[in-house]
């Protein structure tokens, strides 16, 4: 066994021994675009404080990173960062537009809404 093996075990052994072997892998490339997305949708807003701001970043920051996989089929073209970077931007603001939709509209308009767009 050479020193590099030795090595290695022993680094392997102590990251399965404080549990940081079984953290999941972080995609790089999808967390900085998710990332640049979030920065662009928090600095847009002026009227925000600091802890405002923090929260709006994480937000869609963690957005961003989630949805950029299930977004990444649908747009083939663009890349895992790129499509971070949008799913950031977008996701949000479509979201809170149905909250606002759901939150005015009755329970009878929601139905028939979904029975119309089913046939």
């Amino acid at each position: 066994m050479s020193l590099t093996d030795s090595t290695y075990n022993s680094i392997s052994g102590l990251m399965v021994g404080l549990g940081i072997a079984t953290l999941p892998v972080i995609n790089g490339e999808v967390l900085f675009g998710a990332t640049l997305g979030a920065w662009l949708v928090t600095t847009t807003r002026a009227n925000f404080k600091a802890w405002q701001r923090i929260g709006s970043w994480l937000l869609s920051a963690g957005v961003g990173y989630l949805f950029a996989p299930v977004a990444q089929p649908l747009a083939p073209f663009l890349t895992a960062g790129v499509t971070a970077f949008l799913c950031a931007l977008l996701v949000i603001p479509i979201s809170i537009k149905l909250m606002q939709w759901i939150d005015g509209a009755g329970l009878g308009d929601i139905l028939r809404h979904l029975r119309g767009r089913g046939q």
